[in-house]
């Protein structure tokens, strides 16, 4: 980022503003498809025996989804307002339990799970301790799920991103890519991912990429 360092956003200030407003951040955020799920399912070999940890679970969206397919889920949340309301989203399953904590300093009991999920959220964990931290709360053999949407552009269509470069610049400053996301040929085109923040070096293997819409 750019300017005075002491005016630039730490990464939990940032997140602490989604928890002053969680039924406003339900209400606006896209949801997931449900292919999504099924594909991590399929991926993943989960079911109703598997143990899922889903990290920053926000206000519950993907949390329901998990929980849809059976398997017993730990979701672990920063904001106690945005796990309250994740808590009454989620009380009609009984196989969900939202903690309230930054995956950071969560305490698991030594636990570990079959998969770990982060929806939109992984970008939230300082990855000087988060990456070393996933693989070791995870059974030998488990995975890691990076779920997330990306924004893209089209030929011919109005550039809304690049029209409010102003407001990304002033709330999110020295962040140019958020004016100019890539085209949806780009990205469908690729099975290397986009938006993956910083590299988890060796700790895990090669990723699988898949995309819904």
């Amino acid at each position: 980022m750019t300017g005075d360092p002491k005016m630039r956003p730490n990464r939990h200030d940032l997140g602490r503003v989604f928890n002053e407003v969680p039924e406003l951040y339900d209400r606006v955020r896209p949801q997931y498809p449900d292919e999504l799920f099924a594909d991590l399912g399929a991926v993943t070999s989960m079911d109703e025996r598997s143990s899922v940890l889903e990290v920053g679970c926000g206000t519950g969206q993907a949390t329901r989804s998990l929980a849809a397919l059976g398997c017993s889920v730990t979701a672990v949340e920063p904001g106690a307002d945005m796990a309250a309301l994740a808590r009454h989203r989620i009380a009609s399953f009984r196989n969900v339990e939202v903690e309230t904590s930054t995956f950071e300093e969560w305490d698991n009991r030594g636990r570990r799970f079959d998969v770990l999920v982060a929806a939109s959220s992984w970008h939230w964990v300082d990855p000087s301790i988060g990456w070393q931290r996933a693989h070791d709360m995870l059974h030998p053999g488990g995975w890691m799920a990076l779920l997330g949407h990306v924004v893209v552009r089209r030929p011919g269509e109005p550039e809304v991103y690049a029209e409010t470069a102003d407001l990304h610049e002033r709330f999110c400053p020295g962040n140019p890519d958020w004016g100019h996301p890539p085209l949806e040929e780009d990205v469908r085109g690729t099975d290397e991912g986009w938006g993956l923040v910083d590299d988890p070096g060796e700790l895990f293997g090669p990723t699988i990429v898949a995309q819904r819409s």
